[in-house]
């Protein structure tokens, strides 16, 4: 699971032999998309995502260098039957207005989350916690299992067992919130107060930039190496790349398709390739009658050409996607789906069987680079399939979201999904489960829900065959067509170097040296 840093370019690390950091810790400008919101508790896409990491810090955090829960909050946790959970939290932590950060600061924001008035896309990431479902329905203005024993001992009770807790928390749907958020929402999310190595210096300003500085009063371990943040927004990543080949951004973590294989001829040693758990995936609305036959989601995935996609548009540095877990984890395996193989002629046998339609529409964000290969599917599809005409709805992203979450998708779409926490049941719970707030295909199996189930449940030993039954439903059904997993293509000026990714493809802004220019 160690993460793979490949060393294509190795200017940073030379250059910072002969060149210091810069005093204070400089200014850096990086990339990122518009975000669709900045409250953690409804943020389940990567360009608030690696916002919010710098402004929050939850009860634990993931160990990059063995992706295992360490604290963070929390200095401490036990439990003896993996139901009943007690967390110790460290006494330092502030928010940024000064506020303390106490248990009663999770257990009031983790209930307003939940509270089903308030709309949250993370809200069912809390539906293990006893007493999740009697908030949700009403019956109970908050969860039975979450308690604060005093200023800084966290119970949580949960309502089955499940190991995986700690790792879980990690999640940006557990940050906690000040009071101040509870009276105006709006004016929060405009200007966040986290208790992270960063705070936000003024607001958000939509489509333009977030900007923000280091908290001198973070208590943890590893304060942010920059003094400064500044976000920088774009709608289209094709601009961002040339920024920073003209010295106006310093970090763009996210090379457009199309770049891939010049980068060296613009970038010298200024660039990495980092492995991530990156999943992209072509997924189907089943809500529409057009897609709730099995056989028509088959066809269109035997109609695709993983292999030419990869080799004509990436230059073969994709991985083709034959399954659904990354290969991060271990139990991943990439030949597990049978209806992945490439078999034009069985599909427009199955497609034409089954009634697929002859014209319909596809769905795609604009301005980070997908266009190209989402229309080389849908011409695959085309020369493969009787399949007449397809038409492309394509949106900036945070518009793009908004569409799925209005179920107003009508035919297949481009997505991606990145492991927030490394764990199989991240991998497919939260996308694939009934009723889950990221499930855009409106998939429900009660095999499947039973399988992962059945896995969350088990002892570590034991779990790697069990989610791989889960995903084995999911590759019979096909809610989703795996496409490929995602190595991330990072670009950046001389000023910086120490530039890297983790597993969910976020570059690691707090740990970027500015050098003395």
């Amino acid at each position: 699971m160690a993460l793979v840093l490949s060393a294509c370019g190795n200017g940073a690390e030379e250059g910072a032999a002969d060149t210091q950091p810069a005093d204070g810790g400089g200014v850096i400008s990086t990339y990122t998309c518009e975000p669709q919101n900045l409250q953690p508790g409804n943020n389940t896409e990567n360009c608030g995502s690696r916002v919010l990491q710098q402004l929050f810090t939850g009860l634990t955090e993931v160990d990059y260098d063995t992706y295992e829960a360490q604290p963070a909050m929390a200095v401490d946790w036990h439990t003896e039957d993996q139901v009943q959970w007690t967390f110790e939290l460290s006494e330092e932590y502030t928010f940024h207005n000064g506020d303390p950060v106490t248990a009663q600061s999770f257990v009031d924001t983790w209930n307003w989350v939940v509270d089903p008035d308030n709309a949250q896309a993370t809200a069912n990431f809390h539906d293990k916690f006893l007493g999740y479902e009697d908030v949700v329905n009403g019956d109970a203005e908050e969860m039975e299992g979450v308690r604060a024993v005093d200023d800084y001992t966290l119970e949580i009770e949960l309502v089955e067992p499940f190991g995986q807790l700690p790792i879980v928390l990690t999640y940006n749907g557990f940050y906690p919130m000040p009071e101040v958020a509870f009276e105006d929402m709006d004016a929060f999310q405009r200007s966040p107060i986290g208790n992270g190595r960063y705070q936000m210096d003024g607001e958000w300003v939509h489509d333009s930039e977030i900007n923000m500085d280091r908290y001198e009063d973070w208590p943890g371990e590893n304060p942010g190496e920059p003094e400064r943040i500044e976000w920088r927004i774009y709608n289209d990543i094709e601009t961002a790349y040339l920024d920073v080949q003209a010295g106006e951004l310093d970090i763009l973590g996210e090379v457009p398709p199309s770049r891939i294989g010049q980068i060296e001829d613009d970038f010298g040693d200024n660039y990495s390739q980092n492995e991530s758990s990156r999943f992209v995936y072509i997924g189907l609305p089943t809500y529409q009658q057009e897609w709730e036959d099995v056989n028509v989601r088959r066809a269109l995935s035997m109609a695709m050409d993983r292999e030419e996609i990869n080799e004509q548009i990436f230059q073969g540095a994709m991985t083709p996607a034959y399954g659904i877990l990354p290969p991060i984890l271990p139990m991943s395996r990439n030949d597990a789906c049978e209806y992945c193989e490439f078999d034009p002629e069985q599909a427009a046998e199955l497609y034409e069987e089954a009634g697929g339609p002859t014209e319909f529409t596809v769905y795609t964000d604009i301005g980070t680079g997908h266009d190209e290969y989402v229309e080389a599917i849908a011409n695959q599809w085309i020369s493969h399939l009787p399949v007449e005409d397809i038409t492309f709805q394509s949106l900036e992203f945070a518009q793009y979201l908004d569409l799925h979450d209005s179920r107003e998708v009508t035919g297949p779409y481009r997505l991606g999904w990145l492991l927030a926490y490394p764990s199989a049941q991240y991998a497919m719970e939260p996308l694939y489960s009934t009723g889950a707030a990221s499930n855009n295909a409106e998939y429900s199996s009660e095999d499947f829900d039973d399988a992962i189930a059945e896995a969350n449940s088990a002892d570590a030993e034991e779990a790697d065959e069990l989610y791989q039954a889960a995903e084995d439903h999911l590759l019979e059904d096909l809610p989703v067509l795996p496409l490929f997993f995602q190595d991330y293509f990072i670009v950046h000026t001389d000023r910086v170097d120490n530039v890297y990714s983790d597993l969910s493809s976020y570059v690691r802004v707090e740990d970027v040296r500015v050098l003395e220019d």
